[in-house]
């Protein structure tokens, strides 16, 4: 009884932590965005009359939407580039600043940039040693590329968990690979979820997952 109890809980808080994170973010940008706004008119020498105060959370949003917009763009040029590039640097001094920003920027990346690479699919493979097995994704395969290797060879992505992006390469025999009949995506889930997500049946040709709960 205590185990099923344990798995709940345990179950509850996966469900309810990314809802929480974005209410909270939601509220958080909601309730500090007038004070950029107002900050920024007080900058430009500018009085807020009465009846604008009602408005500031919206007005507010929308400057910091407008400002978040306008760095994607400058980040997309020469200079914007050289210029975040030289914010980094100074980051990158600061020993504890940059742990921590280095991995919100791997964070995001993570969950808000589309890869240049598709996996074709998803498989495990015999690693690290005899009797484990890691789930990897398949690249391409080596054909005679990569000499002397013979052919029959195929590249894999072992993904780290929670974080798909980052991961080692590996390079095994074809025959080595024990395909799995799960989309690439149901698979980036397990790994994001550490394991608790497991890929369940296929239903009307659709996958559905598996919590800790059983």
């Amino acid at each position: 009884m205590i185990r099923r109890l344990e798995r709940y809980f345990l179950t509850g808080i996966i469900v309810l932590l990314p809802i929480t994170v974005v209410i909270y973010l939601g509220v958080w940008i909601w309730n500090t965005s007038d004070v950029f706004f107002l900050a920024l008119l007080r900058l430009l020498g500018v009085e807020v009359p009465a009846w604008l105060t009602p408005l500031l959370p919206a007005l507010g949003l929308i400057s910091t939407a407008a400002l978040i917009l306008l760095v994607g763009m400058l980040a997309g040029h020469w200079l914007g580039r050289q210029l975040l590039a030289g914010l980094e640097h100074l980051v990158n001094l600061v020993p504890l600043v940059r742990d921590v920003y280095n991995a919100v920027k791997q964070i995001s990346a993570s969950f808000f940039t589309r890869p240049e690479v598709h996996f074709s699919r998803a498989a495990l493979v015999e690693y690290p040693r005899r009797g484990s097995y890691a789930l990897c994704f398949v690249v391409q395969k080596v054909e005679d590329r990569l000499p002397p290797l013979p052919p029959g060879h195929t590249v894999v992505v072992v993904p780290t968990s929670p974080l798909p992006a980052s991961g080692f390469v590996i390079v095994v025999p074809e025959e080595d690979l024990i395909p799995l009949d799960i989309k690439v995506e149901d698979a980036l889930r397990f790994v994001v979820s550490a394991g608790f997500l497991l890929p369940g049946n296929h239903t009307n040709g659709r996958t559905t997952a598996r919590t800790v709960v059983e």
